[in-house]
């Protein structure tokens, strides 16, 4: 044969294979920014509905793919955050991935960001224009019958509490170890009892009082960049007086469904929902194989 033709052969094939590794790499990445992504859960925050170790995939339609510049955001640069199409919106009981709301995911500060490096795994337990309670550990939405969360978790974080609380009479001490967010003593909150909270959604408003500024200065903030203080009995926005504030974005408040081990709401406050990569779709990976390819559960 030909040199020249065994040369060219060789090329068409080289070429067919770079070609063919370019296409399945890009596809690759389109996938993983519009379709689905992987997600693992290195803890047991989630028990029983996830165990620790194991990987799920991320659905990224329900809410639509979120597009933006991740270097600007990176780099702590403002930024634009779109998303594209999706076919629903976050529901209560959706099991959610997001972005951790600060930049330091130990020692949080009051100052909401999007860490593009932490990612948590919970459950929305109460959505945009929800109003939410717990009463004896027990989550539960004004007008709504549904069991949120998993019931039998929440009854054991309710023994614990009750078993430290004997074992440690003084009521400052154990109190202090339930604080629930914003832990303002004006208001009291514990990861026993707490609420009710709005739950704020784009088209809220909210009159400026002391008690709604201890509850939604850090999202007010984060909305106008901009500092809100209490001053003279007033809400003062970036030097300016007001007495009303209308919500731009959507929030949801996300729970561990192992309510007794869980970073979540309760001590971080509330999240929002333009740090949501998705909701949880089906688990590809797991120490126990009977629950290999099986749908993770929404309640």
């Amino acid at each position: 044969m030909n040199t020249r033709i065994i040369v060219k052969k060789i090329f068409d094939i080289l070429y067919w294979v770079l070609m063919t590794a370019v296409a399945l790499y890009v596809l690759y990445w389109v996938i993983q920014i519009t379709t689905a992504c992987s997600f693992h859960t290195p803890s047991g925050s989630m028990q029983p509905t996830l165990l620790p170790d194991e990987n799920g995939l991320v659905n990224k339609w329900k809410l639509g793919a979120r597009i933006f510049n991740i270097f600007d955001a990176a780099e702590g640069k403002p930024y634009t955050m779109r998303r594209l199409p999706g076919y629903g919106k976050l529901d209560r009981g959706d099991v959610v991935i997001f972005n951790f709301p600060y930049l330091d995911s130990d020692t949080h500060r009051d100052s909401m960001a999007m860490n593009l490096f932490t990612y948590y795994c919970k459950r929305a337990v109460a959505v945009a224009g929800d109003s939410l309670e717990i009463r004896d550990c027990y989550y539960h939405v004004l007008g709504c019958s549904d069991t949120l969360g998993v019931a039998e978790e929440q009854e054991r974080l309710r023994c614990y509490v009750d078993d430290y609380s004997k074992t440690h009479p003084d009521p400052r001490e154990w109190k202090a170890w339930m604080k629930c967010c914003p832990r303002d003593s004006s208001i009291g909150w514990t990861i026993r009892d707490m609420g009710p909270l709005l739950i704020p959604g784009k088209g809220t408003t909210i009159e400026l009082t002391y008690r709604h500024w201890l509850l939604y200065r850090r999202y007010i903030e984060w909305e106008t960049k901009s500092k809100l203080e209490w001053l003279d009995s007033v809400a003062v926005l970036g030097g300016n007086p007001i007495s009303r504030y209308t919500f731009n974005e959507n929030y949801f408040f996300a729970a561990g469904d192992h309510a007794i081990d869980s970073k979540d709401s309760r001590y971080i406050g509330l999240v929002p929902e333009e740090f949501v990569v998705g909701t949880a779709g089906i688990r590809w990976r797991s120490p126990d194989r009977k629950r290999i390819f099986t749908f993770i559960n929404k309640h």
